[in-house]
């Protein structure tokens, strides 16, 4: 992939293009909004996806490659040269929304509390640009909106089915809404940019009693409190200072009632490391310490221990053709562009993408204090056109 050169003024033009089209691009990202669907069962997000990029000139749809969800617009097939893919992933997750907004959700403890309603939203927005300058690209561009990004592994899902064998694809592109970084900054760093992402599950099993009789069993709940708080020892004692890691545990299921001394507890959780041999230690000492600690209180338990997303890696030639292209478009812009001095602990399946060609992944900046996963958290708006235009831009000016 070489850089060509470019018009101009074609970044006001492609600005133009998106700011004519916003009341529509935030129309689709209010509507995905209203109706979120968890992973692998996107079934209404990707009949409208679906449906948007069929009104598209030149614009192919595939529906279901990979998984029945995934969605795929193909612009200019025509041409003979390989394809660069823009992502957009396209779930929700299990969060019941506290936003106010009048668009909320309207399913009950389902969110997208993670903004890819206007990933998706910006992709759509870039696809109906470039479709509209179709004649100007100089090579395929794959629209893909992907299911299950949310911990389900997805991508890989869609890599597994054939994706890069099916399709010539020279290099893949990604883009998320990120807090805490300036309003329309382009943020992005060559090499490792997110964590190995790992999923953890404990089993208790204790011994059901009365409640008001907790000797006559075993408390599955309080063992494991113990439990967690002693894998906390192990960031906190056992691991180097200086490598970075973190255990959360997100999820406790047990009992049933509140007089009742429940038979098990089950704990979900998600191990975040940059380094693999970090990686090796943590799972080894979380296997050995939760039976050991659950024996202790009279317990029995066990570990399900889950590898589930690589480090994301940047290639470093692609990513530098993209800060460079970043400098010239958002100049104009004001948002600036920068470069993360380390990578997020954050997990994403973009990484499976990474694996197999050049890739690279982006953040633009929302300015706003609240986390991801939070049910307050909410896209600005205004970020779309933006976004759109500079996904639009990648896709004529790499």
């Amino acid at each position: 992939m070489v850089m060509k050169g470019i018009d101009p003024s074609l970044v006001e033009q492609l600005r133009s293009d998106a700011e004519e089209a916003a009341s529509e691009t935030i129309a689709w990202r209010r509507e995905f909004h209203q109706f979120p669907e968890l992973a692998f069962e996107e079934t209404v997000t990707s009949s409208r996806i679906a449906a948007v990029l069929s009104e598209m000139p030149s614009v192919r749809v595939i529906r279901g490659f990979g998984a029945p969800t995934c969605v795929l617009g193909i612009l200019r097939e025509d041409i003979d040269a390989p394809a660069l893919t823009l992502r957009a992933d396209i779930d929700a997750l299990a969060i019941e929304e506290e936003s106010g907004l009048p668009f909320a959700s309207c399913f009950p403890g389902v969110m997208h509390a993670c903004g890819h309603d206007a990933h998706i939203a910006t992709l759509l927005g870039a696809a109906r640009i470039l479709s509209q300058r179709a004649s100007l690209l100089e090579r395929p561009v794959i629209f893909l909106f992907q299911p299950a990004e949310e911990g389900k592994g997805g991508a890989k899902r869609i890599v597994d089915a054939g994706f890069f064998r099916e399709f010539s694809i020279e290099a893949v592109l990604g883009l998320h809404f990120w807090p805490r970084l300036p309003f329309g900054q382009m943020v992005t760093r060559k090499g490792a940019i997110t964590a190995f992402s790992d999923r953890v599950h404990v089993t208790v099993n204790g011994m059901t009693a009365h409640a008001a009789s907790p000797h006559f069993g075993v408390d599955p709940t309080v063992v494991a409190a113990h439990i967690l708080l002693s894998l906390q020892d192990i960031i906190s004692r056992e691991k180097d200072p200086q490598s970075t890691a973190v255990i959360s545990f997100g999820q406790i299921e047990t009992g049933e009632a509140y007089n009742i001394i429940p038979g098990s507890t089950h704990m979900w959780g998600t191990v975040r490391v940059h380094d693999l041999a970090v990686r090796d230690f943590i799972q080894k000492r979380i296997e050995e310490m939760v039976p050991l600690v659950a024996s202790a209180h009279r317990a029995m338990a066990n570990v399900e221990y889950m590898r589930n997303y690589p480090s994301l890696v940047n290639d470093g030639t692609l990513t530098e053709m993209v800060l460079e292209k970043a400098r010239e478009f958002f100049s104009s812009a004001g948002g600036g562009v920068a470069e993360l001095e380390r990578p997020l602990l954050a997990g994403e399946d973009f990484a499976f993408y990474s694996l197999a060609v050049p890739s690279c992944f982006m953040l633009i900046g929302t300015g706003g204090e609240l986390s991801l996963h939070n049910p307050h958290y909410d896209v600005p708006e205004d970020l779309l056109p933006l976004a759109a235009a500079w996904e639009a831009f990648l896709a004529l000016s790499l």
